[in-house]
């Protein structure tokens, strides 16, 4: 059983001890030079998150910054898919529109899969670059698709890699309540759900097991990963 696609709630005590070391936060945003960074694709869980100062530009009288300051975050890392492997505790930043990153969610659970800079030592993510994962009844983990349009963080091959949804433990895992997809997702994203009495079900997700074989196999992916919106299928 391959190690980067399914929970490993047995690390837990591990990975606990061997993150008591790793340095604390840091003092402010990170700057990775673009043509040295390696970026890796994790499975990792957010422990603590906290504000770092603001951008200096945004202190000047003639600027107006739209984003709050930026976010430092701590995260357990379950395992690495893509690229050199990070140690089992990280600390980030990463900007938001929004503020602070959702810890945890009723509806996907703790687990996600997130796209990282890194200089080795420190990390950011990419802005958005995170996606909620899911258990089926096996354990093994799902980016569950919540709308219809391709992953833009992921490389532009990953989105024929989904699957529809058919395992009940996965599809109980995904639902969100009808009055949330009411009000987020009706209008762009209903041709991910289907409708089932009080809940939405998201219909698609791409496996981890599957992603993780897939990357495994890929020579040409670009360096940052990521899908150019023109390419998108």
């Amino acid at each position: 059983m391959s190690r980067t696609t399914r929970v490993r709630r047995t690390l837990a005590p591990l990975l606990l001890a061997a993150g008591l070391a790793h340095a604390g936060p840091p003092a402010a945003y990170p700057e990775i030079d673009d043509a040295t960074a390696t970026y890796r694709l994790a499975v990792v869980e957010l422990e603590a998150q906290g504000e770092l100062p603001r951008f200096a530009h945004c202190n000047s009288p003639d600027v107006l910054c739209m984003d709050p300051a930026p976010t430092w975050f701590r995260a357990r890392v379950l395992d690495t898919l893509h690229g050199p492997s990070l140690p089992p505790r990280i600390h980030g930043a990463t900007t938001s529109h929004y503020g602070p990153m959702q810890m945890a969610s009723p509806q996907y659970g703790k687990p996600r899969l997130m796209l990282l800079k890194s200089d080795g030592d420190r990390h950011v993510m990419l802005r958005y670059a995170n996606g909620f994962l899911a258990e089926d009844r096996d354990g093994f983990l799902h980016l569950v698709l919540v709308n219809p349009r391709p992953v833009g963080w992921l490389p532009c091959g990953a989105m024929a890699l989904k699957e529809a949804i058919h395992d009940a433990a996965l599809a109980r895992a995904s639902r969100i309540p009808l009055e949330h997809y009411e009000q987020f997702h009706a209008t762009d994203d209903g041709a991910a759900y289907a409708l089932r009495g009080r809940y939405a079900y998201p219909t698609h997700s791409i496996p981890m097991a599957k992603l993780a074989a897939w990357l495994a196999n890929q020579r040409d992916l670009p360096a940052n990963l990521q899908c150019p919106p023109q390419a998108s299928p």
